[in-house]
């Protein structure tokens, strides 16, 4: 029932809202801190492209809400939501340690902890509040926070519906309210944003979006970079100091800039242009459909990053918009390739195990079913392995070599296309 003279919820704000006034000063060091920033972490033995997107998102997470572009009646901010996605040891964490460095020495800048539940996401977020004052201006307030998690799973550990409509909620900086009736408080952020930086293997992706989440919101705000390049370097290279302090110089200059972006007549023609050959080439994987709605979205925030990338001008030109989807078609190029490594499911691992089993097992007459049996029950459910032995036989993987009298046992070698069976 409804208590009397009930107290009204407390109201759950920041005591350490920090107060600035930014400005820019001084001249940018460097002709574009992307490429510099990909130069100078060469020696990371890391692919170019994750070098390449970690330094999009570490401008990005940069800007917070201190610039915008106009579409429509809203302003629409250059946080994206990346995920770095490899196979173990190609190199994302080293990559990511490297940005994340430079953010870090940025003033008043909130770099989220890694391990987190919703409600502890929430309350990061509200003590991320920043009052920016502007001279001749209203004060910008908004609450902005920054996820680099080399691992995906030290992060979300399990898909769970509350952080993942969470975090598609703090995409667009709409206002977001919560009470909690344990404690009895009413949290309000009024302007609540992320940017998010992800490693994560293709198998680890998969298994925590389940076939659901692909026809979800959060998938399709998502920008997902592969590689299986493994760069082959010297380990005993004299060592290369990865840190700039051009780099560095800079990135403070980019964080100090506000305003909103004008836009050439020269990238206005060209988006509308691409809008109606049908923003082509559009990716066409059944679990890429929703993403591909947003795609237009991504593309003006990757131009609002290419033209700061080089420039404290806010005005998106013709080389914004090459650049941009240069950027986007190449992350896109790659995007198929996550489902089809995450594919291998475990059935197909366990196919990969008994192989090899029968491969250093066969002396010529075979390797039996007993023993494949025996060796099949630690990897598989009971009922799985009868069949998944006669996938083996049918794929072509191995054949029955034949069937011992006495113990009707049956044999199996592996299958050889230079010495194919008689």
């Amino acid at each position: 029932g409804i208590r009397a003279n009930m107290m009204p919820p407390k109201t759950q704000t920041d005591s350490k809202t920090t107060t600035a006034t930014t400005t820019v000063n001084g001249k940018r060091k460097l002709d574009s801190w992307i490429e510099s920033f990909i130069e100078q972490t060469a020696s990371l033995h890391s692919p170019a492209i994750f070098r390449k997107w970690t330094a999009i998102s570490t401008i990005a997470a940069a800007l917070e809400q201190k610039v915008w572009l106009k579409t429509g009646m809203r302003p629409m901010y250059p946080n994206m939501f990346i995920f770095l996605v490899a196979h173990p040891g190609v190199g994302k964490t080293r990559t990511m340690r490297e940005g994340t460095h430079y953010v870090r020495d940025l003033p008043e800048f909130h770099l989220a902890p890694i391990s987190m539940t919703f409600a502890s996401l929430v309350d990061s977020l509200v003590k991320a509040k920043r009052v920016l004052i502007r001279p001749g201006d209203d004060p910008l307030e908004y609450n902005s926070m920054y996820i680099a998690a080399d691992e995906l799973g030290a992060f979300i550990h399990k898909y769970d519906n509350e952080m993942i409509d969470g975090l598609s909620a703090f995409y667009d900086p709409d206002p977001y309210s919560q009470t909690r009736r344990t404690s009895d408080i009413r949290i309000k952020i009024q302007s609540p944003q992320l940017n998010v930086l992800c490693g994560t293997t293709p198998q680890n992706l998969t298994q925590l979006l389940p076939e659901k989440a692909w026809g979800q919101g959060f998938t399709s705000r998502l920008i997902m970079v592969f590689s299986d390049e493994r760069i082959i370097g010297d380990d005993f290279a004299p060592s290369v100091k990865s840190h700039s302090a051009d780099l560095e110089h800079d990135l403070g200059i980019i964080n100090g800039l506000i305003g909103e972006f004008e836009v050439t007549a020269d990238y206005r023609d060209l988006v509308n242009k691409w809008r109606q050959l049908g923003e082509s080439p559009v990716p066409n994987h059944p679990k890429l459909i929703h993403y591909v709605t947003r795609r237009r979205a991504h593309l003006y925030k990757l131009s609002m990053v290419a033209a700061i990338d080089r420039s404290n001008a806010l005005i998106l030109t013709r080389d914004d918009f090459n650049t941009a989807m240069s950027w986007l078609l190449e992350a896109e190029d790659t995007m198929v390739e996550i489902f089809k490594a995450g594919a291998t499911n475990a059935d197909a691992q366990a196919m990969d195990e008994i192989l090899h089993l029968i491969k250093i097992n066969d002396r010529g007459h075979g390797v039996s079913e007993q023993k494949i049996v025996k060796f099949a029950r630690d990897r598989l459910p009971l009922h799985s392995i009868t069949r998944v032995v006669e996938i083996m036989e049918r794929s072509g993987q191995i054949y029955l070599h034949g069937t011992d009298r006495n113990t009707k046992l049956r044999y199996f070698r592996p299958f050889d296309p230079t010495n194919p069976p008689t």
